[in-house]
């Protein structure tokens, strides 16, 4: 099986949150303090994605960052990932409260 990314670092969903906070807040700043993280560890994460991909998926401008033509395309891809992962964890959450929790 060929290997979808060339440059050996598979997309995690920390991945996609991350890149979907930042073209929802427009900045590297904003995103980094909405997911808890400092903003070099953000840009260093953000450099490393691009680096997979092979290609920008945000361009940095002095009043914030906006998405290229490939970094909107990934983000719309990204944003029911996370949303349908969030669905499936309070899903989960729900049924086992409702089954009285993890037995041991």
């Amino acid at each position: 099986m060929r290997r979808l990314y060339s440059r050996g670092m598979e997309l995690e969903v920390r991945h996609l949150r991350a890149l979907c906070a930042i073209a929802d807040t427009g900045s590297l700043h904003k995103a980094a303090r909405q997911l808890g993280m400092s903003q070099p560890s953000l840009t260093t994460q953000l450099r490393r994605i691009e680096n997979s991909l092979g290609a920008e998926l945000f361009s940095r401008e002095r009043t914030g960052c906006r998405p290229t033509p490939l970094g909107r395309s990934v983000v719309s891809r990204a944003r029911p990932l996370v949303s349908g992962l969030a669905a499936l964890v309070a899903e989960a959450r729900a049924a086992a409260d409702l089954a009285g929790g993890p037995r041991l």
